[in-house]
């Protein structure tokens, strides 16, 4: 059985599995990556809206900070979310953004004079800022006070997860794709690494570190109807629990995107929302704005996806 060696070992190579293996890349640790899939096959790639991050640079967001970010994170969690996380979150996203761009995301920049705006179905204008052109541009987004989702047009993560690839690549970080962690190593209270199966050859690995990381996604597929990928099965979750030792927390916080289209489980980005798109009963009307008369179809997630069951118990239902 072969015996593979190294400082950091990450199961799973999304976005936060490739950006946590850079970091350590980059402190002088060798990092290696298991992936199901090819790096760039990743859900991450999926996400097509954008990244939020309290920039303040369209005129949209002015005033924007990482204390406004902060607040809007903890009231669209209804206070559940861990706030420290949070505050985590609020403080690192306008450096990291910036940092992405400079290694090589093409973020959508803000380009001065008047344009037009939709909300609710409505038309608005807004004029940029002269001294702003070619600075990150922001959109609107569910649950945000301000304009702060980044976006490179409709293909974010696409575009993120390439050149996160990528900076892998210069920083020697290692990706052992079609590989599946199939158990953790432990003493108890000590975790030593992995046993991993090769998907091309059935071969089992072991993976021997002096640090594990899981960054594995989501396991959406365990819902009869998801948008998720067929990787995002909750493997890694299964192995963890397994282990006897390792616990979960916060299991209950399982997000639900309220636009996705049946029956095929396609996501309709909410990007469309954000650029105005409005969404409509049977009878083709607005019904959002009467349950959230201020942020009507740009509430949050959970908020959004709660009004429209419970319009649909109503009887409006497509």
């Amino acid at each position: 059985m072969q015996t593979i060696y190294t400082d950091l070992l990450v199961v799973g190579a999304g976005l936060a599995g490739e950006r946590a293996a850079v970091e350590a890349a980059d402190a002088g640790f060798s990092a290696i990556c298991l992936s199901l899939v090819p790096a760039r096959r990743s859900h991450s790639s999926a996400a097509q809206g954008g990244m939020q991050a309290s920039l303040g640079n369209s005129v949209m967001g002015e005033g924007d900070c990482p204390d406004v970010h902060f607040a809007d994170t903890v009231k669209g969690s209804d206070w559940g979310c861990d706030q420290e996380v949070a505050r985590l979150f609020a403080d690192a996203a306008p450096i990291e953004m910036r940092r992405l761009a400079h290694w090589g995301v093409p973020w959508n920049r803000v380009v001065p004079g008047k344009s037009i705006y939709y909300k609710g179905g409505k038309k608005f204008d807004k004029i940029e800022k002269e001294e702003k052109e070619g600075l990150i541009m922001a959109r609107s987004f569910g649950g945000t006070a301000k304009w702060r989702t980044c976006y490179t047009s409709d293909g974010t993560g696409h575009a993120v997860m390439c050149t996160m690839d990528n900076r892998c690549a210069q920083m020697g970080v290692e990706v052992h794709d079609k590989t599946e962690a199939i158990a953790l190593i432990h003493d108890g209270e000590t975790c030593s690494g992995v046993v991993a199966r090769c998907l091309r050859t059935g071969e089992l690995r072991v993976y021997l570190a002096k640090a594990t990381m899981i960054a594995a996604g989501g396991f959406g597929r365990i819902y009869p109807n998801t948008t998720n990928a067929v990787i995002c099965d909750g493997g890694a979750h299964t192995m963890c629990v397994a282990s006897g030792v390792v616990p979960m927390g916060n299991m209950e916080a399982v997000q639900f995107h309220p636009t996705g289209i049946v029956p095929t489980d396609i996501l309709v980005t909410e990007g469309c929302r954000g650029d105005g798109g409005t969404l409509l009963d049977v009878n083709e009307k607005r019904f959002m704005d009467t349950y959230e008369p201020e942020k009507a179809e740009l509430a949050s997630r959970d908020v959004v996806s709660r009004w429209m069951t419970h319009h649909m118990r109503e009887g409006h239902g497509v």
